[in-house]
């Protein structure tokens, strides 16, 4: 008599199998479009992956002179779409700048290229100036100015990336370095992260000032303060990557279907 019976089959699932998200296309004949779908893979809503996959399901025959076409319209991109929305954050002098930028002719060339890193350039000490504010203003021995500046740097740390700046930018210089170069790419990416803090920041502030002057034991509020201040800086910068993420789907859209 056998002392073990034999193994009960596993139970057959009724559950659908689940097939995995849709994703850009990555292996096209365009290394531009590869480079872009890679990275807005990483950067976009799976929603908004799904709803590009379906609208730019089409071939893309490529060439030299359509690859650097495909640059230069994602370069300009950068410049007059994307610089401009978060320069929108800062009044007067920020508005000023992105509104000229946007004037700009489109960038098909290293001479159109030169022109917008003429006026981007202003932008090339907003960072070391950021942080002199930040060092003479906010006490790093302080319980509040610190989780404030820390909320605000986490969230600007990310916005570059999830507002499709990195990738529309990775995608550029594969192909036409000079020129990016020539619209100083660098400082724009760098910048756009400076505004953010800035803007998170004064978002998150009121708060802080409302949560240290209010009723409450000091170790309750630390533990309030440490869940909801990251919320807040990050929600100050939700309608702008949004946006950006939108605008991000048209060129895309438009890249692929490029004759």
């Amino acid at each position: 008599m056998p002392l073990f019976g034999k193994k009960n089959r596993r139970p057959v699932s009724n559950q659908p199998l689940s097939l995995p998200p849709l994703q850009l296309q990555t292996r096209t004949p365009s290394p531009i479009m590869n480079i872009l779908g890679r990275e807005l893979n990483a950067a976009l809503p799976q929603e908004k992956i799904t709803e590009l996959r379906s609208a730019s399901a089409v071939d893309m025959p490529t060439t030299g002179d359509r690859e650097r076409l495909r640059a230069c319209m994602a370069l300009d991109w950068l410049v007059r779409t994307w610089v401009p929305r978060w320069l929108a954050l800062v009044p007067d002098a920020g508005e000023q700048l992105g509104s000229a930028l946007i004037a700009l002719a489109p960038i098909r060339d290293l001479e159109t290229a030169d022109a917008a890193g003429a006026l981007i350039g202003a932008l090339a000490d907003v960072s070391d100036s950021t942080e002199k504010f930040i060092a003479a203003n906010y006490d790093k021995d302080n319980f509040y100015d610190t989780a404030a500046v820390t909320a605000a740097r986490k969230a600007s740390d990310t916005a570059v990336a999830e507002s499709a700046g990195t990738a529309v930018a990775d995608a550029a210089m594969s192909e036409i370095l000079d020129e990016c170069t020539a619209a100083r790419t660098d400082i724009a990416l760098r910048s756009v992260t400076v505004i953010a803090l800035n803007h998170s920041l004064d978002t998150v502030w009121p708060y802080m000032v409302n949560w240290a002057n209010g009723p409450g034991d000091f170790d309750v509020k630390k533990i309030s303060v440490g869940n909801l201040a990251p919320v807040v800086a990050r929600k100050a910068l939700e309608s702008v990557i949004g946006e950006l993420q939108l605008e991000a789907g048209k060129l895309y859209v438009e890249l692929c279907r490029l004759d």
